[in-house]
This record gives C-alpha cells, sequence and structure tokens, in this order.
C-alpha cells in the first residue's frame, strides 16, 4: 500500500531547510549537577523531558531553544536531501524486531524542519534510548518504522558534524 503514494506523501515532514539544535555541554553539565534537585526551569524541563510542545506554533518552546542553553546549526544543503531521501520517509522496517536501551528519554537534539521559512515540522531526538517526539504540519504520518539502529547511527553521525566531534 505504501508504494502507491508519492515520495513526497511518504515523508514525515514537508521541509527545504533544517536547523539542528544542540544541548551545550554547559548546560547539559549544569542540568546534570542540579538534577538531584530538579531542573527550576519547567520549559527547559519539558523540552528535554517530555514530548512537548503540542503545537508547531508554541512560541515559548522556540524561545528557549534560541536561548543561551541550545546551539544551533543550519544543515546543509546535502544533508536535507539526505534526511528527506533517507531518514525522515515512511518506510518498512523490522525495528520491532530491534532492542532499544529502556529509559526515560533526554532530548538533547532538536531538528526544526521549515518550508519557504516557515515551521513545518520538529523532531526531538534521544541517541541514548532510541526514543523520539515528532510534530508535523502534514495531517497524517505514520513514524512506527522510524527509529532504526541504522538511522540512529546515521544521526549521530550528522549531528557530531555540526558540533565538531569527530566520529
Amino acid at each position: 500500500m505504501l508504494s502507491c503514494k508519492s515520495k513526497e506523501e511518504k515523508m514525515f515532514f514537508d521541509f527545504d531547510s533544517v536547523e539542528y539544535y544542540s544541548l551545550n555541554k554547559n548546560k547539559e553539565l549544569e542540568i546534570n549537577e542540579n538534577n538531584r534537585n530538579g531542573i527550576k526551569d519547567s520549559i527547559l524541563n519539558n523540552i528535554l523531558y517530555f514530548e512537548s510542545p503540542h503545537k508547531l506554533d508554541n512560541n515559548v518552546f522556540y524561545k528557549t531553544i534560541n536561548s543561551n542553553g541550545f546551539s544551533k546549526f543550519k544543515l546543509s544543503e546535502e544533508d536535507v536531501q539526505y534526511l528527506k531521501k533517507d531518514v525522515f520517509v515512511e518506510k518498512f522496517s523490522l525495528k520491532m524486531f530491534e532492542a532499544m536501551k529502556a529509559c526515560a528519554p533526554e532530548y538533547r537534539d532538536i531538528l526544526i524542519f521549515k518550508k519557504k521559512n516557515e515551521i513545518s515540522g520538529l523532531a526531538k531526538i534521544c541517541l541514548s534510548c532510541g526514543q523520539f517526539y515528532f510534530i508535523s504540519s502534514k495531517k497524517e504520518i505514520h513514524t512506527e518504522n522510524f527509529g532504526t539502529k541504522e538511522e540512529y547511527k546515521s544521526l549521530e553521525k550528522l549531528f557530531n558534524k555540526y558540533k565538531g566531534i569527530k566520529s
């Protein structure tokens, strides 16, 4: 049934550019040190640990990730095309047979998808445990087969490229 869909229909997000946000190491250390007492910033707490925001037009969310706690990178056209073609598309996978770590997600990596400079989606990724949270302007997306080990390795390599970490 999926083979009848066009490539554009199979994409999770409709986008022509992508911004990548990564939690700064200094902020991560600060959070880990304060974790015994909990994060005092409830907005940051929601971003890192919960499936939020619930809508794409949440200005508080965008102001927070554009603050000093996150580094922002604009992905190259080559990397945007790679994400379109190989990562954020519906596909068959054997993910259900892959064992992921059981942990509470910590979403330190966030992708903001844009179409004609308007936000069309976001993806929060936890590379540690393989969990993700997506919001898309598309009416219906089927993400149940997203998140294979290969996809997470690929995303980790891409994220490290922008953070300047050699893989």
